[in-house]
């Protein structure tokens, strides 16, 4: 509801003016700055913004400022300090105002350059907008768009968390998540990461991800990224999150493909020099699920992330190995 008071002789002195009456018809159709307003009524800047100064006093515009531009607009009939009622019967009159056709036509003008600086832009700079984008996506706040899709409150399980590097994006999708790892140095790090993000969805477990302390059909899902590949029992790890998901579950894992590159064993600890695609839904089938998805990705050359990496890995001239994503379904 509109609050405050106008005295109603300004209100009506607001409306006593056509080309004030053309601004409110515009502006009850889009948000203009004051150099759109200037082009579609052929005036002066001064003597749109003395006008606008009068229909803005009378409670009939919103205004804001971006840096040097001012943008307004009409309030809304709900916000109408002199009344919901004589706010319609004006717009209703201006629906038959003799200048509507010609400033609907430059009105359109107006939004459709808008438009066309936009289509300009992005067509001028597709080659490099993938190196624009990262400056201001953040992935906790996509991770958060996609968990908006999913039911709320599930019940995941991230298996060998490590220092934590995901778990801000699984926490985005609303998810009360328990992470495990058996480092204690590893979850020393992954709780500073949360305390840091102020993520409080978030426990901490340390146990062995073949063996782990959780009762059968505990969690919705589970998730185990970058990890099968350094346990002594893959399998065993699968057969866990199979145990403590619940019937009709998921259990997502992502891992290295099968590869020949023996560095990973002695510079990353690998004791698996990746999985095949057969043997991933092998286990999945022997272990009750049905496999729901696969797929595999090239991951880029080492050398475009060189400078990041530890001194001993940045003269490697190999690729990474491609990476997989499985998904089983527990039946």
């Amino acid at each position: 509801m509109a609050t405050g008071f106008v005295n109603p002789a300004e209100t009506f002195k607001a409306v006593s003016d056509p080309t004030r009456l053309r601004l409110l018809r515009l502006l009850s159709r889009a948000e203009l700055n004051v150099q759109e307003m200037v082009q579609i009524l052929g005036m002066s800047q001064p003597g749109v913004s003395k006008h606008l100064k009068v229909l803005l006093e009378a409670g009939w515009l919103r205004h804001r400022k971006e840096g040097t531009w001012s943008w307004y607009g009409l309030v809304d009939r709900t916000h109408f300090v002199s009344g919901a009622d004589l706010h319609d019967v004006v717009l209703d009159g201006l629906r038959r105002a003799p200048d509507a056709e010609c400033d609907d036509r430059l009105l359109q003008k107006i939004l459709a350059d808008r438009d066309k600086r936009s289509g300009s832009f992005f067509a001028d700079t597709a080659e490099t907008w993938d190196q624009i984008r990262p400056a201001f996506e953040h992935p906790d706040v996509q991770a958060g768009a996609v968990g908006a899709l999913v039911p709320p409150g599930l019940e995941l399980v991230d298996i060998g968390t490590g220092t934590g590097a995901l778990l801000p994006l699984l926490a985005a999708t609303g998810a009360c998540v328990t992470a495990v790892d058996a480092s204690a140095a590893m979850l020393t790090r992954a709780r500073g990461l949360c305390e840091r993000e102020g993520l409080t969805n978030i426990v901490f477990e340390k146990a062995d991800i073949q063996d782990l302390p959780f009762a059968d059909a505990r969690f919705d899902a589970a998730y185990c990224s970058m990890v099968l590949h350094h346990v002594a029992r893959p399998e065993q790890a699968v057969r866990e999150m199979v145990r403590v998901v619940k019937p009709g579950g998921k259990v997502v894992v992502m891992a290295f493909t099968r590869h020949n590159l023996t560095w990973l064993r002695e510079e990353l600890a690998h004791q698996w020099l990746g999985f095949s695609r057969d043997e991933i839904i092998e286990w999945f089938s022997r272990l009750g699920l049905r496999t729901d998805r696969y797929l595999e990705r090239g991951l880029s050359q080492l050398a475009t992330a060189r400078e990041t990496l530890p001194p001993a890995l940045r003269g490697r001239d190999e690729d990474w190995p491609d990476v997989f994503l499985a998904v089983g379904v527990k039946q």
